[in-house]
């Protein structure tokens, strides 16, 4: 760090006392400085204006003496030692400063000297033309006040400043001292005032303006990286969410090509069964009662099967071994499916009753071959089912070929990002949905919504290690929607809690998190909504309650858009 000048833009920019010329001199000087004036928990750019006050003072000093040497040359001993005074009370300020290491009383001091002298030095030089109107140097009082104290303490040391010029032009008329300049000493000096306080006025103004444009791109960079990060932050949810939905996909998509795959097989034996019993010349009473069966095992086929394991066994090894005593081919195969259209071997022993022994084979393979058919059906018709809910979620959830801002339906969006996130949840995590009955629609970015309920759910589930229970509540309270999502997790160190929110802050191992998901969520929901997010936490249970608006800054936003 430099203290003689700062880089803007290319180019240097010489601060107040330091000529740009004197960088190596500034340096070293400003390195003395910088452990006598600055505190430990002082941030860069107080540390650089503390050096600077510092040697802005320290150069001042032979300026002093200077000046004091051409007054004693033109004949005004007395006036003299006005500046020498400057210059002897600096060092004693200094001597004082390494001494206590106290910055305040130090700088106060210095603007104390540098109101006071210039207003005496006119005073006793006759006036504010005879003195060259050295009193501008006050000036720096008020000037190294902005730079340093507050708003109240710059503007008590401006009106100082003021009084004590005012003051010093009003004594003119009765003051009688003769001043003993020559009239061109008098006018090289007037111009060397103007010149000097304008020059150091203008530094500290292009300073101000500088640092102001340098903070402008400093802003616009932070915002164009924000946005970066934002972006990379969605991209990185968008591919989570994209491989959980392939996954939920596939497996619908899959059951379905294998069910169609297999399908053909069975109508394939179908015919042929049926084709046998035409030709076995089966009476209408027979297929009467075939299609009795059928139609039970039809209503099996698209019902879950609520038989245990242990008793469904039994029960295809007793048929099973009833088809085997009959020499009837494939009893292993036709077993199974004869058991799960609820066919025993009680009703088995009725059916070989009622029918020729030649036919029951056949007839036995009709009825297994129609119960698979209607199966097969049947798990087509809900593969294609999920795979259809599934494109209505992910559709819903990112609000495709919908206005931005609508009046949305909080119930819908979290159902939505539930089907979206059914991958993560289905391993092991309870969700319970509590949901008011009446609430009424909000005005909101619909996508931008669903990410806030995305980035708490994922979080929630990540929390939990993917097993545990969490619960949904809405309630409408007084022109607010409130949504509150909890879960059973280990809960949030109190810590921290206050720190959750803040950009690039995560408690995930490095790689799996970015630290802007809650940010984000924080923004969409505070600055985008005009609402509140807050949370509640304790070892077992986590809470984070949405707020948003029914009549809320979202809206009136994209109607003055």
């Amino acid at each position: 760090m430099t203290y003689d000048s700062i880089p803007s833009n290319g180019n240097t920019i010489a601060h107040v006392g330091v000529p740009a010329g004197d960088s190596a001199v500034g340096l070293r000087l400003g390195r003395f400085f910088e452990p006598l004036v600055c505190a430990a928990d002082d941030d860069e750019e107080t540390r650089h204006r503390k050096v600077q006050f510092a040697l802005a003072s320290s150069l001042i000093v032979p300026a002093g003496l200077v000046w004091a040497a051409l007054y004693y040359a033109f004949n005004e001993p007395v006036v003299a030692l006005l500046p020498l005074a400057y210059s002897v009370l600096t060092l004693i300020n200094f001597a004082v400063l390494t001494r206590l290491r106290r910055f305040t009383p130090f700088r106060r001091g210095q603007q104390l000297f540098i109101l006071v002298l210039p207003v005496m030095v006119q005073i006793a030089l006759g006036g504010i033309v005879g003195s060259s109107v050295v009193a501008l140097w006050s000036m720096m009082a008020f000037l190294m006040a902005v730079l340093f104290a507050t708003k109240r303490e710059a503007s008590v040391w401006f009106i100082a400043f003021a009084v004590s010029v005012t003051g010093a032009m009003l004594a003119r008329p009765q003051l009688t001292i003769e001043n003993n300049l020559p009239p061109w000493v008098v006018v090289g000096l007037f111009v060397l005032n103007v010149m000097g306080v304008s020059t150091i006025a203008f530094m500290v103004l292009l300073s101000f303006v500088t640092a102001r444009t340098r903070l402008r791109e400093l802003q616009t960079a932070y915002l164009k990286q924000d946005l970066v990060l934002r972006q990379s932050e969605k991209l990185a949810t968008l591919g989570t969410l994209a491989a959980g939905v392939a996954h939920e996909l596939n497996n619908p998509a899959a059951a379905t090509r294998r069910a169609a795959e297999q399908l053909s097989d069975e109508l394939l034996g179908r015919e042929e069964a049926q084709a046998q019993l035409a030709a076995r010349g089966v009476g209408a009473a027979t297929m009467d009662r075939l299609r009795a069966l059928e139609r039970d095992g039809q209503a099996r086929a698209v019902r879950t099967d609520d038989m245990d394991p242990l008793t469904r066994s039994d029960r295809e090894a007793d048929v099973e071994n009833w088809l085997d005593a009959r020499g009837i081919e494939k009893a292993w195969e036709l077993a199974p499916h004869l058991v799960a259209q609820g066919i025993d071997t009680e009703e088995l022993s009725e059916l070989a009753a009622a029918v020729d022994e030649e036919v029951l084979p056949n007839a036995l393979r009709w009825l297994a071959h129609r119960f698979k058919v209607h199966a097969l059906l049947h798990t087509v018709a809900e593969g294609s089912s999920r795979i259809s809910e599934i494109v209505r979620a992910l559709k819903n959830y990112s609000f495709l070929d919908q206005a931005p801002m609508q009046e949305i339906d909080v119930h819908e969006g979290l159902d939505n990002t539930l089907v979206i996130l059914q991958n993560k949840l289905k391993q092991g995590i309870t969700v319970r949905r509590d949901y008011c009955t009446d609430m009424s629609r909000v005005p909101a970015y619909g996508s931008e919504l669903n990410q806030v309920w995305t980035n708490l759910l994922d979080n929630a589930v990540d929390a939990m290690g993917g097993v545990g229970t969490i619960t949904i509540h809405t309630h409408a309270d007084d022109g607010w929607a409130v949504v509150e999502i909890e879960d059973d997790g280990p809960g949030i160190p109190e810590a921290i809690q206050s720190r959750i929110f803040d950009p690039f802050f995560t408690t995930k191992e490095p790689g799996k998190g970015t630290g802007l998901g809650l940010s984000t969520t924080h923004r969409i929901v505070v600055e985008q909504h005009g609402g509140s997010i807050g949370v509640e936490s304790r070892p077992g249970f986590t809470r984070f309650t949405v707020k948003l608006p029914y009549h809320g800054s979202a809206a009136r936003r994209d109607q003055g858009r």
